[in-house]
C-alpha cells in the first residue's frame, strides 16, 4: 500500500482510533570495492537494476565488455558512490589494459594496495592526478565533475568551448579549473544526468550508474560501442482501461498491476477487503473480518498478487488484528492479535486519553513475511509504544522487532520498504513541537538495513530536519533511491497554499540529497496528495478547487470539484486534466510502472476505482 493510500486511512480513522497517519516502506548491503569483471559469463541482469531503470543499458553494455560487474548477491548497487581508486580500476578496464604502470607512486597508495596498478596506469595516461604532497586519496569519493574532467583529459579531447555549458541550469557551479574539460565532455555527449538532463550536478559524488553512463558514452565517442537507442516516450493514458464500481479508502496493486486489493464499502460498517482483476474488473475474492464488529482499515497485496494482508479494529476498543489470506483459494494463512501487552510500555497517566493504532502494513517483497507497525500514544503528546514487527507468514512467529522509540524521541508515523526488501525507512514527526494541524507530517526519516543474518540494523538518518521541512509521500524507487515531496513553510502548509512544493531524491545509504526539483505552481499540486512513481520520474496529484479556506475541512460528500494533474520530472511534461466532481481517496502506481489506480468518490454519490495504463507513443 502506498504512502498516499495510507494518508487517506489516517484522515478517516485518526480521530476514531487515535491513529497516527499511516505510511509504509524497505534495504541493501555495503562493499567498499567496485568489482571488475572476472569472466565472459558475467550476467547483465541485476536484481536492483529493473528493466525500466534509466541506466540499465549503460550498465549492461559495460558488463558485457567486462569493464564493470556486480556483486556476489546478484546486485549492482547503482546508487553507491565511487571512490577514486574504484574509478581508476574502471578506467583501466575500459581504456588502459596495455598501459604501463611505471608512473611515480603516491605516498598513500602502498605497493600492495588492490588498485595500485590501476592508479599508476591512470596517472601515466593523464586520466588522474594527485594532490599536494604527492597523495592520491584513494578512498575519497570522486565527484561527477572530476570523473568528466578525468575522461576528457585522459582521452585527449580538444579543449571545449565553455559557452557550451550554457545549456545547463547549474553551469555556474562548475569550478573554474574544470570548465574547459567539462565543456569538452559535454560536447562529446558524456554528460548524463537523470532525471534532470538540464543539470550537470558537478559537485555531487558520482554513483556507479552515473560512472557507467559516462564511460559508456566515452566508448561511443571512441567508436567502440553503438549509441544507446532512444526509447519512445511512454505516457499515461487519460482514459481508464477499467473502472471498478467500488468506494475504496485504500488500495494496493500487485507488482505487475494485474491485481488490486482495496478496503471498500458504502459506509463504515460495510467495509471489507476485496481483490479485483484490473484488466477485466472481475471481483476475484471478498475477505470478511473473522469476527463481527471488526472494521478493516489497512491493506497490502503481495508483489505476485497471491496473498493479501489486512488489519481490522473494533470500533470502540481499538482491538487490532492482523489477517493474511490466500487470494487464489481464500484460505486463511495467518491471524494474530497486534495489541501490545501492558508490560511493554510505561503506564500512562490514568486521566490521559490514549489510543493504539497501526501506522504501517506491508508484505515483504519475497512474500514470506508481513511487517506491521503498532503505536500506543497519549493523544497529542508522547508515544508510549512504537514497534516494527516482522512476522513469518508460514509460522506466525515474530522474527524481529524494532523498538522505534529507541532511535529518537519523535513520534513514529509509518514506514516504507525498498523493492528488494533490503532497506526500510521509518518515518516520524514531533507533535510536541508542532500543533494539531501537523498530524502526520514527517520531519525525520530513519534508514534501516538488512544484515547478513537477515535482520535489520540502524543505518542512518536523513538530515531533512536541518532544512525544517514538512515531508509527504515518501517512496522508494525501483533502484532503491528514496523520493519525497516537501514544503518548508508550516503556515502556508496549514492554509494548503504552500509557496513551493519540491520533489527530492535521496540516496538512503549515504544520506545525501541526489536532486531537488520544484514542481509546477498549479492548484492541483498539493504536497499531501502527490503520488510518486517507482521509476522516480512521474507523479500524480489531485486537490479540491478551493472556494474558501474552510473548503479544506468539508466532508467528502460535499467537497467541491477536484483538479488532477500528472507530470514527468525527466522531461518536464505536465498534463492538467479537467476538473471532476469527485474527491481523490487513494492513488497507487504498480511497481513495474505500467499501471496506476485511483479511488474516487463523487459528491453526487457515485464511487469507483479507475485503472490507467501507459501507452507507447
Amino acid at each position: 500500500m502506498s504512502f498516499t493510500s495510507r494518508l487517506g486511512i489516517g484522515l478517516t480513522f485518526g480521530l476514531l482510533l487515535s491513529l497516527s497517519t499511516p505510511f509504509i516502506i524497505p534495504a541493501i548491503s555495503h562493499n567498499s570495492r567496485l568489482a571488475t569483471a572476472q569472466a565472459q559469463t558475467q550476467p547483465t541482469a541485476f536484481s536492483d537494476v529493473p528493466a525500466n531503470y534509466w541506466a540499465r543499458d549503460y550498465i549492461a553494455g559495460l558488463t558485457k565488455l567486462n569493464i564493470i560487474s556486480g556483486f556476489g548477491d546478484g546486485t549492482f548497487r547503482p546508487n553507491d558512490p565511487v571512490t577514486r581508486a574504484q574509478f581508476a580500476a574502471i578506467l583501466r578496464q575500459a581504456f588502459l589494459k596495455s598501459q604501463p604502470t611505471t608512473a611515480q607512486s603516491f605516498k598513500d597508495v602502498p605497493a600492495g594496495y588492490w588498485a595500485t596498478d590501476a592508479i599508476a596506469a591512470s596517472r601515466s595516461a593523464g586520466f588522474l592526478s594527485g594532490y599536494p604532497g604527492n597523495t592520491f586519496k584513494p578512498n575519497d569519493r570522486i565527484l561527477r565533475v572530476q570523473a568528466l574532467v578525468s575522461l576528457a583529459n585522459g582521452l585527449k579531447y580538444p579543449t571545449g568551448n565553455p559557452q557550451s555549458l550554457s545549456n545547463y541550469k547549474d553551469a555556474g557551479t562548475v569550478p573554474d579549473y574544470a570548465r574547459p574539460s567539462t565543456a569538452a565532455a559535454a560536447q562529446a555527449n558524456l554528460v548524463v544526468s537523470y532525471p534532470t538532463p538540464d543539470q550537470i550536478l558537478p559537485n555531487r559524488a558520482a554513483s556507479r550508474a552515473e560512472v557507467a553512463a559516462f564511460v559508456y558514452q566515452a566508448l561511443v565517442k571512441a567508436g567502440r560501442v553503438d549509441p544507446i537507442a532512444m526509447k519512445p516516450e511512454r505516457r499515461w493514458q487519460t482514459t481508464p482501461i477499467t473502472t471498478i464500481a467500488a468506494q475504496a479508502s485504500a488500495v494496493s496493486l500487485s507488482r505487475d498491476g494485474q491485481r488490486i486489493a482495496a478496503i471498500a464499502g458504502d459506509n463504515l460498517f460495510e467495509l471489507k477487503t476485496q481483490v479485483w482483476n484490473t484488466q477485466t474488473g472481475a471481483l476475484l475474492k471478498t475477505f470478511m473480518a473473522q469476527e463481527d464488529y471488526r472494521i478493516p482499515f489497512a491493506v497490502d497485496i503481495s508483489q505476485d498478487g497471491t496473498k493479501v494482508a489486512f488489519i481490522t479494529s473494533t470500533l470502540y476498543t481499538s482491538d487490532l488484528q492482523l489477517t493474511v489470506q490466500d487470494v487464489e483459494n481464500g484460505s486463511l494463512l495467518l491471524t494474530k492479535s497486534l495489541n501490545p501487552s501492558e508490560n511493554q510500555f510505561p503506564k500512562p497517566n490514568p486521566n490521559a486519553s490514549t489510543g493504539r493504532g497501526v501506522s504501517g502494513l506491508a508484505i515483504s517483497p519475497d512474500g514470506k513475511q508481513v511487517i506491521t507497525q503498532v503505536n500506543l500514544q497519549v493523544y497529542g503528546a508522547d508515544t508510549l509504544y512504537s514497534r516494527l514487527d516482522f512476522r513469518d507468514i508460514a509460522t506466525g512467529k515474530v522474527t524481529q522487532s524494532i523498538n522505534l522509540l529507541g532511535v529518537d524521541d519523535n513520534n513514529s508515523v509509518g514506514f516504507v520498504v525498498s523493492p528488494d526488501g533490503n532497506l526500510i525507512a521509518s518515518l516520524s514527526t514531533d507533535y510536541r513541537n508542532n500543533n494539531i494541524w501537523n498530524l502526520g507530517i514527517v520531519t525525520r526519516v530513519t534508514i534501516w538495513q538488512r544484515n547478513k543474518d537477515n535482520r535489520f540494523d540502524y543505518l542512518t538518518t536523513l538530515p531533512i530536519s536541518n532544512d525544517e521541512q514538512a515531508v509527504f509521500n515518501v517512496a522508494f524507487t525501483n533502484s532503491n533511491l528514496l523520493n519525497l515531496t516537501a514544503t518548508s513553510s508550516l503556515t502556508e502548509l496549514i492554509a494548503e497554499r504552500p509557496s513551493e512544493t519540491r520533489l527530492e531524491t535521496w540516496n538512503p545509504r549515504t544520506a545525501e540529497r541526489v536532486s531537488s526539483t520544484v514542481l509546477p505552481m498549479e492548484t492541483c499540486i498539493k504536497p499531501s496528495r502527490v503520488a510518486l512513481s517507482p521509476d522516480g520520474t512521474s507523479y500524480y496529484s489531485s486537490s479540491p478547487i478551493m472556494q474558501s479556506p474552510y473548503d479544506t475541512y468539508l466532508s467528502i460528500g460535499t467537497e467541491p470539484n477536484t483538479e488532477t494533474c500528472s507530470g514527468d520530472i525527466k522531461t518536464g511534461a505536465f498534463q492538467k486534466l479537467p476538473a471532476q466532481p469527485f474527491a481523490y481517496q487513494a492513488f497507487e502506481f504498480s511497481s513495474d510502472e505500467n499501471y496506476s489506480a485511483i479511488a474516487t468518490v463523487s459528491k453526487f454519490g457515485s464511487s469507483d476505482i479507475q485503472i490507467f495504463s501507459k501507452s507507447q507513443n
